[in-house]
């Protein structure tokens, strides 16, 4: 990247209202040490606790979600991914993306539709509902107790939205983004 190109990435991020960004490798030192310093920015930013606590929440989520689940043949077992925490029209937003295998896609879609319907009493009902379900244990591939995205459907103010897109060229591996609003 030169040096006008760079201004312009960093000008994009300041109109769009980006806070905080990260892209690169993911480890339990490296979400650590990039939690301290969201939590320190929304401290700054004299964030309500209550917000700041969503807004943190929802950021751990995407960040382990990244570390336990980013997918790619070019990375060598490395968990690669980006992340962004923005503030704009007087609310949080937390974004994240990273690549998937592609015989997970229909796994995340059939987690992700049904939230962006539920209101939040729903959301409520069915968090209550997976903690009390010992089924979860059986999904050979999450790593926890199911309640990520849960957890931010929870805590955010509109539908969590998602986009998957399929790699040109390699039909292994699919980008998935994610994006919830506080």
């Amino acid at each position: 990247m030169n040096l006008s190109n760079f201004n312009e990435f960093c000008n994009r991020a300041a109109s769009q209202g980006v806070l905080f960004y990260y892209t690169g490798e993911f480890s339990s030192n490296v979400i650590g040490t990039l939690s301290d310093t969201v939590r320190e920015r929304l401290e700054a930013l004299g964030t309500p606790n209550k917000h700041g606590r969503k807004v943190f929440s929802t950021f751990m989520e995407m960040a382990q979600n990244i570390l336990h689940y980013a997918d790619d043949s070019s990375t060598a077992g490395r968990r690669i991914g980006a992340l962004a925490v923005g503030h704009e029209d007087g609310k949080f937003y937390v974004l994240c993306g990273n690549p998937v295998r592609i015989d997970h896609v229909e796994r995340l879609r059939a987690k992700l539709e049904p939230l962006r319907s539920m209101t939040l009493d729903e959301i409520k009902a069915a968090y209550r509902e997976q903690l009390r379900n010992e089924a979860h244990a059986e999904d050979t591939l999450s790593k926890g107790a199911g309640l990520g995205f849960l957890t931010m459907a929870r805590e955010a103010s509109e539908p969590i939205d998602y986009q998957i897109i399929h790699h040109a060229g390699d039909s292994a591996y699919a980008e998935f983004y994610l994006r919830a609003v506080i």
